[in-house]
């Protein structure tokens, strides 16, 4: 006790912070809500860019929301922290995400380079059309009848029939199956459980909690699930002898690496703000044909504001949160010493709404901020270090591409074809 005190205290003069909630778990309590994002962005304007919070007793995390500090430890590519990464390691094994291995790392992400060139990328274009034809049916079924839609969940399902094709080249049947889909009920048994596991390793490690078993047996059956589409891939392979044509990711992955994993990210849409739904509308229906249910490639290309109206979304409430890295020795960058074997969350929901960066209307969903120009004229772009939704550096995600190309094919399928409204009541 005498010793925490003595840390606590030594810690509280060098950072700001919340104090503790609790001796035993610090703030956890506080973090492990619903609405940690405001917490976070809270915590940034009153402590400053740089202040910490507790996950226990001596596990203190630095919360680095300082764009400079953020670009140069992302850039120099800091180690992520190994006791953190640990706990995720039951679904991510020793694959990109987590890898610790900076040597292994630089081979697996030039092996993986190939499969997430924009080419490729685009190469995947016949597989979306597909499942947003399913996408629609599924939409246009519940408004002939009169159903609510819940979009983010259809948004997952969507996401995981892509993925399931274009990364494993097999159907998942998400679109078809709703909640029946049995990954995404293996999905929702692991991934609650393993953010827990992300920040207690010794959870996965020793698995005392029912839910902790039940993670570890869905992420075998998934793994399973993996081995079995890859191997199908391979073999497909041998048959067929070189592949023409244009490449698939699932082809170039099944045939030269092990395995991998990677996420999509769906993002939240604002239709709370009717004067924005207007001007995409406005471009929608000036740039697709009238009878377009799913654009091209090349016709979405030609869609700035829809562009704008994602890279707003992804600064305003973006579904990722940004990395960990690690302090393994104290370090001192532009006067700032961050203490060893520490914590480093380098985290975008407060710096994407920071005032000092973004204006008094950081606070404001706002597309157009990304139209400005400096009194010279020239494009203004973000401060570098103030804008990461895919990660900030060479462990920056691959597949971003594929992302926005999913988001771009989806939201103008999406709002070309319906109008929509919130369920009366209906709160994010």
């Amino acid at each position: 006790v005498l010793f925490f005190v003595s840390e606590y205290v030594k810690a509280r003069r060098q950072f700001p912070g919340p104090p503790v909630a609790n001796f035993w778990t610090g703030n956890l309590t506080e973090t492990l809500t619903e609405d940690v994002h405001e917490k976070w962005r809270r915590w940034h304007r009153e402590f400053g860019p740089v202040y910490q919070t507790w996950n226990g007793m001596f596990s203190r995390v630095v919360y680095i929301g300082d764009p400079n500090l953020i670009k140069k430890i992302a850039n120099e590519n800091w180690p992520k922290f190994p006791a953190q990464y640990k706990g995720f390691k039951p679904l991510s094994g020793s694959a990109l995400f987590a890898q610790m291995d900076q040597e292994r790392w630089k081979m697996q992400r030039r092996g993986l380079a190939p499969a997430f060139q924009p080419r490729t990328v685009n190469d995947q274009y016949p597989a979306l059309n597909r499942y947003l034809h399913q996408f629609v049916d599924e939409i246009d079924t519940a408004a002939r009848t009169n159903k609510l839609v819940d979009l983010s969940s259809l948004h997952v399902l969507l996401t995981l029939d892509f993925i399931g094709e274009v990364a494993f080249g097999t159907e998942l049947h998400a679109l078809r199956d709703g909640d029946n889909c049995r990954i995404l009920q293996v999905f929702r048994d692991v991934l609650p459980e393993l953010m827990k596991c992300g920040l207690f390793p010794l959870r996965a490690a020793i698995p005392v909690l029912k839910s902790t078993r039940v993670m570890h047996a869905s992420i075998k059956e998934l793994r399973k699930m993996a081995y079995a589409a890859v191997e199908n891939a391979r073999s497909a392979g041998k048959d067929d002898g070189v592949y023409s044509g244009s490449k698939r990711i699932f082809e170039i992955l099944a045939h030269d690496l092990p395995r991998c994993w990677w996420r999509s990210h769906s993002p939240y849409n604002d239709i709370k703000n009717p004067e924005i739904c207007a001007k995409l509308r406005e471009e929608l229906d000036r740039e697709l044909p009238s009878n377009c249910v799913v654009p091209t490639i090349e016709q979405v290309s030609r869609l700035k504001y829809l562009q704008l109206i994602i890279k707003e979304t992804l600064r305003y409430n973006g579904p990722g949160f940004g990395t960990f890295r690690y302090t393994p020795k104290e370090v001192e960058i532009d006067g700032i010493k961050l203490p060893a074997n520490t914590t480093l969350a380098l985290w975008n929901p407060q710096v994407h709404r920071d005032p000092a960066v973004w204006g008094a209307d950081a606070d404001m969903f706002r597309p157009e901020r990304w139209l400005e120009r400096t009194e010279s004229g020239e494009e203004k772009k973000a401060t570098p270090g103030s804008y990461f939704p895919f990660s900030y550096g060479p462990r920056k995600c691959m597949g971003e591409g594929l992302a926005m190309l999913e988001m771009l094919l989806t939201l103008s399928t999406l709002f070309k074809r319906y109008d929509l409204s919130f369920q009366p009541g209906f709160e994010m």
